[in-house]
């Protein structure tokens, strides 16, 4: 009996070591869907797919998260694609620091890493020049520490660090010369990129951010040689929300030093563009102004696009929109850039 009951205690205190460890670990699933249909202009109207992102979360107390989004969406012919759009964790150093490690969203910028779901941006479509290949670098494969300061002078300020492997530059399959800024898993001779954002906030519901990174860009020769340019980002950005009133602008460019070795010449890819929207309460209308601009050496358009979205909930909107689109030097390869669309989209975050 003795034998037992000492057996029974040690067995009780064992369990209740794990259950405390355990206790400290929580994991959930979050993400979000949408959607979309197009017209365009010149074209015939169709349903374009859907999206499909689950991001999950694991956290071990206040030391550790992990947070990973997973992209599902289907193409022209019906088939699935997948994509990791980030998988990273994150080390809480203290307060104010924590240290994260894996592919993650570019710091640089605001549109990119705050506002590319399809339920929090107000409009079917991202910024021209904002979406993937354009100006605005989408990701990046290496570490980062982020965080926020104490309040200095009653402001609020918050910042992110990071180095990364180098991107890519090249052509595209359609012909055009793009910068590959998804985050790589290796890197030529040695080629990184080191920058940051750095946000204060100087009045309530005001954001203000810069950005800035500089380091090498790997391009892949025909001969099967990598030649590395020099690389410089620099990006302004603005959110403020007065009440009702919605009003976000952000600039963003990517520069691309010459090599005498190379084919392909250097250049400035730059895109920015502002945006105003209002959210009535009574009548759960939101209507949205944007316009937005994109440069690189062989594209210069614009677009304007109005829309009006139905808010069932905050995370469960409909959308209807129209876009003006002008390639301003006819340059574009994709003879469509001049065609003018209408956009309905069906978005959920949940």
């Amino acid at each position: 009996m003795r034998k037992d009951v000492e057996a029974l205690k040690i067995r009780d205190q064992e369990m209740k070591q794990a259950f405390e460890g355990n206790s400290k670990a929580g994991f959930n699933i979050a993400g979000y869907a949408s959607i979309d249909y197009a017209n365009e202009e010149n074209g015939i109207g169709s349903f374009l797919g859907i999206k499909f992102a689950p991001i999950f979360h694991a956290q071990y107390g206040d030391i550790f998260q992990f947070e990973g989004e997973v992209e599902f969406t289907t193409n022209s012919e019906g088939e699935t694609e997948t994509e990791l759009e980030y998988a990273a964790g994150t080390l809480f150093i203290n307060d104010y620091m924590g240290l994260q490690m894996g592919k993650f969203m570019s710091p640089l910028g605001q549109f990119v890493q705050n506002m590319h779901p399809s339920w929090i941006n107000k409009l079917p479509s991202a910024p021209v020049g904002f979406g993937h290949d354009g100006a605005a670098p989408t990701s990046n494969l290496g570490v980062a520490l982020r965080g926020g300061l104490p309040k200095m002078a009653d402001i609020r300020s918050n910042y992110a660090l990071f180095i990364s492997n180098a991107p890519t530059f090249g052509v595209a399959d359609d012909g055009d010369v793009v910068i590959g800024a998804e985050g790589k898993t290796g890197t030529f001779d040695n080629a990184y990129i080191l920058g940051g954002r750095y946000a204060i906030n100087p009045v309530g519901n005001m954001e203000i951010g810069l950005s800035l990174a500089t380091g090498d860009i790997t391009e892949a020769l025909a001969s099967g040689e990598d030649v590395t340019h020099n690389y410089d980002v620099f990006g302004t950005d603005m959110m403020w929300n007065i009440d009702s009133f919605s009003i976000k602008a952000e600039y963003i460019q990517q520069k691309i030093g010459e090599n005498e070795r190379s084919l392909l010449e250097g250049g400035t890819w730059k895109a920015w563009y502002t945006q105003v929207s209002y959210q009535f309460d009574s009548v759960k209308l939101e209507p949205v102004l944007r316009y937005s601009d994109y440069n690189n050496p062989e594209v210069n358009k614009n677009q304007v696009a109005l829309g009006l979205n139905y808010l069932f909930a905050n995370n469960l909107i409909a959308k209807l929109a129209y876009e003006i689109n002008t390639d301003k030097d006819n340059s574009d390869v994709d003879s469509s850039a001049n065609n003018n669309r209408l956009l309905a989209q069906f978005a959920f975050g949940f």
